[in-house]
């Protein structure tokens, strides 16, 4: 056998095996560690007693980016450009003395001024006589190591699609930042609700969503300072803190800044995709100390601002805590409501102004609650969507209205029935369209016979995803109007682009004082009307002199008092109207 071998065979055998070995030393002990150090990734250092280096491996030279020959004599500390004080230093060679080895991390920074972590470990080598003869440091770069930790805790902490903060990572951000508060300071907690974003999930793809989300992200981002924070702790919700309010109007006008950025289209490939947002507040410290409790504040005054026409912005306030307590019970009972048949519809008669038929009636959504009695659809509309029965809500409504129309047909009324979709306006979005137009039909009806009412403000901020849902009613034969027009944001642009067919001035524009104002607004709207080619139907009139005031400047139909209030299904065959003093008789 090699007499270089590691192993010799032994004279005696091990116990359960037929061959035994035993270790020999190298030939050569000297030569065989060189080629190891000249072999091994790890770098290899040799220092003498006083930390001077004595030889280095191929792999330590790759580490420090010098050459053995620029490394030998030196110190080790002086090796290359570290990021570490002399005290550091000090501390690993009283740790040395005392216990005989070290390990730990350093860092340098590279010829390309990137920092490098390296694990280094040092061991001591003694004489016979307890001296120290050599320092043996040995020497791993493990900044890829790190990247990979720092990453893997970046994700632990960070939505990974937005790169936003996620919850775990606010909820210690908010408890750390609570102690570096100066005296008196609030905190503006914000819980923002992308009110439009599902549709656009759902109608484009997710791929095209999460792109819109990101958008909205680096916009929320933007809308912060270093002290301040964005998370995302839902699909389409995030929460911001904000630091330094010290007004409530500042507050305001900050958040209504960040509504405009989140308004503004997001562009992804040729598409154009407005979203908007609904935004509520809490304040720390005066509405709660505990993070948890500000979120769910926050939330409560976020369906506040849902609720809202004009500004989607609420602050949360004690009267919160009664509407809250009132909507979670209205959102347990709504689930009986359907199944209970205590949901009914009332039809508003619509006039021609010139000749007194009634082309259609408005159909008006009612809940009579078992001990509440009748409850507005303000109300509970807020409650069946936190019950997730809008859907459902919206069949019922396309369902019972196609039913109602057949009974009036077989008692010869061919009107049309115009369906008020305020509030469940998102269900439309929701390319339901085939669904809710199948239920028309199942019935025996004719879309052409049926009408949809969606408020201004909803419509005015929507992107191209409704207007394809509503060309594709149009489509159907349905007619789509636009409802309370004059209340709420109104673009002369948007509309002109719209496909709807015809306009509702709000019943504000008809209000006691009917001043000259709201007469130059109503004969504005009336002329973009006529000029666009649009049908005009005029809300809330309520005397002779506001019916008067309308036929001269060309506005088609009316409802209101004056026509009548919402009727019981049984009235609408037979009704008549009758306006004292206005030239239409029944």
């Amino acid at each position: 056998m090699d007499q270089n071998n590691w192993l010799q065979r032994a004279d005696a055998a091990v116990p359960g095996s037929t061959m035994a070995y035993r270790r020999a030393p190298p030939a050569d002990a000297l030569t065989l560690a060189r080629q190891i150090m000249q072999d091994t990734r790890e770098g290899i250092v040799i220092m003498d007693a006083r930390g001077r280096v004595l030889e280095v491996n191929p792999a330590f030279c790759h580490h420090c980016e010098l050459a053995a020959t620029e490394l030998e004599g030196r110190h080790i500390t002086h090796v290359s450009k570290g990021l570490h004080d002399g005290r550091y230093y000090r501390r690993i060679w009283q740790r040395l003395q005392f216990q005989e080895q070290w390990e730990g991390e350093v860092e340098q920074v590279t010829c390309r001024g990137e920092v490098a972590t390296h694990w280094l470990m040092l061991r001591l080598i003694r004489n016979e006589n307890g001296l120290i003869t050599h320092i043996v440091g040995i020497l791993d770069n493990i900044s890829r190591l790190r990247q990979s930790e720092e990453r893997l805790s970046y994700l632990a902490h960070h939505d990974s699609l937005t790169g936003t903060a996620n919850r775990e990572f606010l909820l210690s951000w908010f408890t750390r930042i609570r102690f570096d508060l100066a005296a008196n300071e609030q905190l503006a907690l914000l819980f923002i609700d992308l009110d439009r974003f599902k549709p656009i999930n759902d109608g484009f793809g997710h791929g095209v969503g999460d792109r819109v989300l990101k958008a909205l992200a680096e916009r929320l981002q933007q809308m912060v300072d270093a002290n301040e924070i964005v998370a995302r702790i839902g699909g389409d919700e995030f929460v911001m803190v904000w630091r330094d309010i010290d007004r409530e109007q500042t507050l305001f006008d900050r958040a209504g800044r960040l509504l405009e950025r989140l308004e503004s289209p997001v562009r992804v490939d040729h598409h154009e995709l407005s979203v908007g947002a609904s935004v509520g507040i809490s304040l720390y410290p005066r509405h709660g100390l505990e993070i948890e409790t500000l979120l769910r504040y926050a939330d409560t005054a976020m369906y506040e601002a849902k609720t809202r026409s004009r500004s989607h912005i609420a602050l949360f306030d004690s009267d919160s805590f009664a509407r809250l307590e009132q909507r979670s019970r209205l959102a347990r009972d709504f689930r009986q409501a359907l199944a209970r048949h205590q949901l009914f519809l009332e039809y508003q008669p619509r006039m021609n102004i010139d000749s007194g038929t009634l082309p259609a009636v408005e159909a008006l959504l009612r809940w009579r609650h078992p001990e509440l009695g009748l409850v507005a659809p303000d109300a509970f509309l807020p409650a069946a969507r936190d019950a997730g029965l809008l859907g459902r809500l919206a069949e019922w409504v396309f369902t019972e209205a196609a039913s109602q129309h057949g009974r009036w047909r077989q008692q010869g009324w061919h009107g049309r029935i115009s369906l008020n979709m305020s509030g469940l306006e998102p269900e439309l979005e929701q390319q339901r369209i085939l669904r809710l137009l199948d239920l028309l039909r199942a019935q025996g009806a004719n879309p052409a016979d049926f009408e949809l009412e969606l408020r201004s403000d909803f419509i005015m901020r929507r992107s191209e995803s409704l207007q394809r849902v509503l060309a594709g009613f149009r489509a159907a034969g349905m007619a789509v109007y636009l409802d309370n027009l004059g209340h709420g944001r109104f673009r002369f642009d948007i509309l002109k682009g719209l496909p709807v067919d015809g306009i509702k001035l709000d019943r504000a524009l008809l209000t006691e004082p009917f001043d000259t104002f709201d007469q130059s607004v109503i004969q504005s709207l009336l002329l973009l009307a006529q000029t666009l080619g649009l049908n005009t139907v005029a809300c809330g009139v309520e005397n002779a002199g506001q019916l008067a005031f309308l036929r001269e400047y060309g506005c088609r139909q009316i409802q209101g008092e004056l026509v009548a209030g919402p009727l019981e299904p049984a009235r609408v065959p037979g009704f008549t109207p009758a306006l004292p003093g206005s030239g239409v008789r029944g």
